[in-house]
């Protein structure tokens, strides 16, 4: 292990999601862009499961419902929509655009709908979705440590919501 290697690489995780902060607060309108903070209890899927951090990472919320944030993998964003809201040409839709990305409930967060690792039917993860107890279901996309690709990836998300009227 190479410490002054993690120690930049924490650096640059930490100003890229500053960075990234302040142009999204310029760029989105309608929405509210908060301060950057320290963000306990997260996961990383590693290796097919998900593996708890017991250290912060970087992360800020977008209102309404997202937050957008940084971790060794890359930055990340997810939103919560309330299940009665959904409709599954939404799930469908986000499940075709969406390369990285993760569909979970708020309560059994570590067991996926959709996890794009292991990919399924929307059609499977809409049933499954449909059929669970959970209330709010999260719709999470990964991409690397790169500013420009995490907003690319944000501004498809949000225009994808709004026409499926869940923004």
């Amino acid at each position: 292990m190479d410490v002054r290697e993690i120690h930049e690489f924490l650096n640059r995780m930490w100003e890229e999601t500053f960075r990234l902060r302040e142009e999204l607060r310029e760029e989105l309108e309608g929405f509210e862009v908060e301060e950057v903070t320290e963000v306990f209890n997260a996961y990383l899927y590693i290796d097919g499961e998900w593996k708890e951090m017991k250290y912060p990472h970087p992360a800020f919320t977008i209102r309404p419902g997202g937050e957008v944030g940084a971790t060794p993998q890359g930055f990340y964003f997810v939103f919560a929509f309330d299940k009665e809201d959904l409709k599954e040409e939404f799930v469908r839709d986000f499940i075709i655009t969406f390369r990285q990305s993760f569909i979970y409930g708020m309560e059994n967060f570590l067991e996926d709908f959709y996890n794009s690792t292991n990919p399924r039917s929307f059609k499977e993860v809409w049933s499954d979705i449909v059929k669970s107890r959970e209330r709010i279901i999260n719709f999470e996309v990964d991409t690397d440590l790169n500013k420009d690709e995490l907003k690319k990836e944000l501004l498809k998300f949000i225009n994808l919501a709004k026409r499926h009227g869940l923004l």
